[in-house]
């Protein structure tokens, strides 16, 4: 009984998980109709801002791009122009592997807790996914 209570219960709530899915999609194609709009009317540079004033509100505009780094052509590159100019342009950023952090700790703990001095852990939101079964 308890387990058809648990599975009545769970099929309750992700409908109501469905539904608020469906809200909330509907609601960002609202959105994103809006944002458009508000694009025609304020107008949009290719790179940067545009703002205009109404009567009860500012709005304001922003584009730009989104550039990422070929590291491979980058080497290629860099030994062709100045030096000066190379070494302002280019960021080097420091990542964890988390795999290899992973394997450290189940096979050297020492070591790991040596490294995890210098590591910050938060926990992640859990991640709830539904799949709408077909009738039988």
């Amino acid at each position: 009984m308890t387990e058809s209570n648990d599975a009545s219960r769970l099929d309750k709530l992700a409908y109501e998980l469905e539904l608020a899915k469906s809200a909330e999609e509907h609601a960002r194609k609202h959105r994103l109709t809006i944002e458009q709009q508000l694009c025609d009317v304020v107008g949009v540079k290719g790179e940067g801002s545009r703002t205009c004033k109404g009567d009860y509100y500012k709005v304001t505009t922003s584009a730009g791009f989104t550039r990422t780094l070929d590291p491979k052509k980058w080497e290629d590159v860099k030994k062709r122009i100045p030096q000066s100019l190379s070494a302002g342009l280019v960021r080097t950023k420091v990542e964890l592997n988390i795999k290899q952090l992973k394997s450290l700790q189940e096979l050297d703990p020492t070591h790991y807790n040596i490294v995890a001095e210098a590591i910050t852990t938060k926990p992640k939101k859990v991640a709830v996914k539904y799949e709408r079964l077909e009738d039988k």
